[in-house]
């Protein structure tokens, strides 16, 4: 099953803010997702205590670290959130009081 890519506004302005070298890593990363939304196990995480499906994908570089929180709603992939790795807890708590699907 394929599944096509949502990026919701304010995913689209994190991902703007990053060096043009890590947007091009995320977004290969981001588009992998849409053969295989759950690749290994030690790159997608399922987000807990959330009313929707809601998972993280960690994206490594050498200096810098990434999640992004996605959704999944029949077979559309919701980009939520492009975050540092340090602020990823305080999004967990945005994102679980969040509706789903998000309006984009």
């Amino acid at each position: 099953m394929k599944f096509s890519i949502e990026f919701t506004t304010t995913s689209l302005k994190e991902l703007k803010k990053l060096p043009t070298a890590s947007q091009r890593a995320i977004v290969e990363d981001i588009v992998q997702l849409e053969s295989d939304p759950f690749p290994e196990k030690k790159k997608v995480k399922r987000i807990h205590g959330i009313k929707f499906p809601c998972y993280r994908l960690r994206i490594d570089f050498s200096l810098d670290s990434f999640r992004v929180f996605y959704g999944i709603d029949h077979s559309i992939i919701f980009v939520l959130r492009i975050v540092s790795k340090k602020n990823a807890d305080k999004i967990i708590k945005i994102i679980k009081k969040s509706s789903f699907p998000p309006d984009i």
